[in-house]
């Protein structure tokens, strides 16, 4: 890519990858969020319940923890257009089989197969943003497609209702995974017409790179800020609709109307945060520095909603709520531009993948306690325990993941 180490504007190339990025991980996000908006419809019609649904939900998590690290070891070895390609494909099959839910082992299966493929995306997005971003761009391009996340989950609510209440649930999880199988043609052309990358090094073979992975202390500080940290994301993703109708009265028609406000706050922490950490890099703040800076300030974010938690009216809980997501969202950006600042490109995947499994374990664990703490509608244990996770997970970049000169193969 002909840019400047310093420079945050990007080329021609850089931004259509960087748009079929955002598209494919609102694709991803899209996928994902379908069951959650659907849940008091499907828990009704086969009389599941909110312990049943976390149950599901841990499914997804568990295959999610064990592939993302599978994935990165994937696409370190196979490249990110192949493995995208790969992953993609993959799972926009299995949210369309969700079409044949049954009853609660169909659920549970379809969600495991759904955990398998999903973490690709992720993977290779980061992937993508190493080989073919400078580091002054990263968290802006990390932004960008991470922004799509919450678009995905931002036009889910009234696309995913509208769906429901015309044509049946089972539509919403068609159409959604047919639109991952338009996307893939568009990104084999592109990406094949895109130019040189920085490649580095071969990936080491598997039985050598895992050793040496578990024994590094800067990989294990990025595990770390995963295992805590992403249990923030994962509590909106998976349990803002069942929050706002079991806690807050909300109907399923005022969260098909109202629930896409917190997840475009969260699109617009996530090109905040991203920006700004841009240009603490351009203005001579160092890459890593930028990054803890900016999620310090989103672990503020979060505790700030939390506190008005209490708030009654759609006005203040959606307030509330918006500013987690916006400190969600300033989170993700900077989260995801760290693995490519802090290892060299060979490795970034497989770092990303395992400090992301790490991370679907801490939802799990987190999510199983939800499952319990809310099922008499109050939340604000589960909002005490949310606010801690996040100081802990950038504290453990702080200790543990000094700037190191990161060698770009260009």
């Amino acid at each position: 890519m002909a840019t400047s180490d310093s420079s945050t504007s990007f080329s021609r190339q850089q931004w259509v990858i960087a748009i079929l990025l955002f598209f494919m991980i609102l694709l991803n996000y899209l996928d994902r969020v379908v069951l959650s908006l659907l849940s008091p419809v499907i828990r009704a019609e086969f009389q599941l319940s909110l312990v049943d649904y976390a149950a599901a939900v841990n499914a997804f998590l568990l295959a999610y923890g064990v592939m993302y690290l599978g994935s990165g070891l994937v696409l370190d070895r196979v490249g990110s257009r192949t493995g995208l390609s790969l992953f993609v494909g993959l799972w926009s099959a299995v949210c369309m089989l969700h079409a044949a839910i049954t009853g609660f082992f169909s659920l549970v299966a379809y969600r495991f197969l759904l955990g398998v493929f999903e973490p690709g995306g992720w993977t290779g997005a980061v992937k993508t943003v190493s080989e073919r971003f400078q580091p002054a761009q990263r968290s802006l391009a990390a932004g960008i497609f991470t922004s799509g996340a919450g678009i995905g989950s931002l036009i889910a609510p009234p696309l995913v209702v509208w769906l429901s209440l015309h044509y049946g649930w089972r539509s919403a999880f068609l159409i959604s995974g047919f639109c991952g199988l338009i996307w893939l043609p568009l990104w084999l052309m592109a990406s094949r017409a895109d130019g040189p990358v920085a490649r580095g090094p071969a990936a080491l073979p598997i039985r050598e790179a895992l050793p040496l992975l578990l024994r590094n202390r800067r990989a294990l500080a990025y595990v770390a800020t995963r295992f805590f940290g992403d249990t923030t994301g994962y509590f909106f993703l998976f349990w803002l609709p069942e929050y706002l109708v079991t806690a807050k009265g909300f109907t399923l028609a005022q969260v098909g109307a109202l629930a896409w406000i917190p997840f475009l706050w969260n699109d617009l922490g996530a090109l905040a945060g991203g920006y700004v950490s841009g240009v603490l890099v351009r203005l001579r703040r160092r890459p890593l520095e930028a990054r803890k800076l900016m999620m310090s300030a989103a672990a503020l974010f979060v505790l700030a909603g939390a506190c008005l938690q209490a708030a009654s009216g759609a006005v203040g809980i959606l307030l509330s709520v918006s500013l987690c997501t916006f400190g969600v969202g300033v989170w993700a950006s900077n989260l995801h531009a760290v693995p490519a600042d802090g290892f060299p490109p060979n490795e970034v995947a497989t770092v990303h993948g395992f400090a992301g499994s790490a991370g679907a374990l801490g939802g799990i664990l987190f999510n199983t306690l939800v499952g319990y703490l809310s099922g008499s509608g109050d939340y604000f244990l589960v909002f005490v325990v949310l606010v801690t996770l996040q100081p802990l997970g950038v504290g453990a970049l702080w200790l543990w993941l000094p700037e190191e000169e990161r060698i770009d193969h260009a």
